[in-house]
């Protein structure tokens, strides 16, 4: 069974999706999926710090490296 998502999950997936359409739906699994840790990173954020579109870069393209060495 699939939980709803957060606001802020929801907000995640759409700056995502606004990015490159299709992109929210592998987002959205990410989220969802038990072991790739983004629904952790994105509950420990503030809301504030979710960038209005994705960053490229080594450190900067993925949620999910705010909590490695944190």
């Amino acid at each position: 069974m699939q939980r709803p998502l957060t606001h802020k999950e929801q907000k995640v997936v759409d700056v995502f999706e606004a990015y490159r359409p299709e992109l929210g739906i592998t987002v959205r699994q990410n989220i969802l999926s038990p072991i790739t840790g983004w629904a952790e990173s994105i509950a420990d954020m503030d809301e504030a710090d979710i960038p209005d579109q994705p960053q490229t870069g080594f450190s900067r393209n993925s949620f999910m490296y705010r909590r490695i060495g944190s």
